[in-house]
């Protein structure tokens, strides 16, 4: 498996990745027709902005696991949103043929490590669905601490509760990974 930082011929099949495995986590969970009808254009304009050429690198991490030329997952850190929590994890996203093969905490750790000295002090945080419980149990096993449950921060969605995660700081986050000290 390499790990590298996305560039811009990536943005089709993160895009492709990030539609397939959302339809598959959410289902039951978000209304069919947004996963079905919504969520595919909410996404394909997501990731024309953030894999464009003009994007400023230092806003962002994104990483993109691959094998065989194949994108099998991506990292996506934003270092200018929420930044009264720190740093946003935004997007883990492991096709399912990854998962439960380490590639999400490899992701987060080879991300991690590209971060300046100062950004490795504050600390990381995401938002993820209550209902998302395969994601919650990953984020608590690293170490996520549950600091505070919101509802309603997607506008075309019914009532939907998300829980905010935290780590005291990156650093903090890599000491929680079996990864850290390989490759």
């Amino acid at each position: 498996m390499n790990f590298r930082d996305a560039k811009p011929d990536d943005r089709e099949a993160v895009t492709a990745l990030h539609i397939a495995v959302s339809q598959q986590t959410y289902a039951g969970i978000l209304p069919a027709d947004y996963l079905a009808d919504i969520m595919p254009e909410e996404k394909t304009s997501l990731w024309q902005r953030r894999l464009s050429q003009d994007v400023d690198p230092t806003e962002m991490c994104l990483k993109v696991a691959e094998e065989a030329a194949v994108v099998a997952g991506f990292a996506c850190f934003l270092f200018d949103e929420e930044t009264e929590f720190g740093t946003y994890l935004h997007n883990l996203y492991v096709a399912p043929t990854y998962q439960g093969k380490s590639v999400g905490q490899r992701l987060l750790v080879e991300s991690i490590r590209g971060f300046s000295a100062d950004r490795l002090e504050r600390p990381v945080h995401l938002l993820t669905l209550r209902e998302n419980h395969a994601a919650r149990s990953f984020y608590e096993r690293m170490g996520g601490q549950w600091i505070e449950e919101k509802r309603n921060v997607m506008t075309r969605l019914p009532h939907v509760d998300f829980i905010r995660y935290e780590w005291p700081s990156a650093s903090n986050l890599l000491e929680k990974s079996d990864w850290v000290g390989r490759g």
